[in-house]
């Protein structure tokens, strides 16, 4: 790795610390400077802007979270297969959390029209990845009514992602199967009445 390359990581994991302790208008610049020990002037040659450095975080911390989730079909019914999936998925927001409490933090907080397109490409592709095992779980129903299904629920999915996020920042990890399986079975029952639908 490159001086200039490491300089880089540095000032994302600092700007990352401290953007997800204080939000993106309690991060100065100059705090970021004090977190990573790295000269204002060679901050202004990575990034122009304190915009910059946000959008670089949260590009970079997506792609870990992202490229972390496997997507695949499993054995057993759409329940058995959502239950599996969400938990991966439950273990990966415990591994990311200061990349998640930054993304909520930005979202609800933000007003910077630059992060909030990023942001927003966030959501979208966390949107993609819930639509892909929502529509895996019910793969069995028929390609037509699974997409259907998955159309309906990526959205709802996220939410509840998000809400198990929240409420393990609160509670810890104590009741996360309980959480996962309570999302699971809302997934399944919600699909299983539109696949009906569908079907009629």
């Amino acid at each position: 790795m490159t001086a200039r390359a490491r300089e880089y990581r540095y000032i994302l994991d600092a700007a990352s610390r401290v953007m997800s302790m204080h939000g993106y208008e309690g991060a100065s610049i100059s705090a970021i400077i004090k977190e990573s020990g790295i000269q204002k002037s060679s901050i202004y040659w990575q990034f122009d802007s304190k915009a910059a450095i946000a959008a670089a975080v949260m590009e970079r911390g997506a792609r870990r979270f992202f490229d972390a989730i496997t997507i695949k079909g499993t054995r057993g019914n759409a329940g058995a297969r959502l239950r599996r999936s969400l938990r991966e998925v439950a273990v990966l927001l415990d591994e990311h959390q200061e990349f998640l409490r930054l993304f909520l933090l930005l979202l609800i907080t933000n007003r910077d029209p630059d992060v909030a397109v990023i942001l927003d490409r966030v959501r979208t592709e966390a949107r993609v990845r819930m639509h892909e095992l929502v529509e895996i779980a019910f793969e069995a129903e028929g390609p037509d009514v699974a997409r259907a299904v998955a159309d309906r629920l990526a959205g709802f999915g996220v939410i509840l992602i998000d809400g198990t996020f929240l409420a393990e920042q609160v509670y810890g990890v104590e009741g996360r199967n309980r959480r996962v399986k309570d999302m699971a079975e809302s997934l399944e029952h919600y699909g299983a009445a539109i696949a009906a639908a569908r079907r009629t």
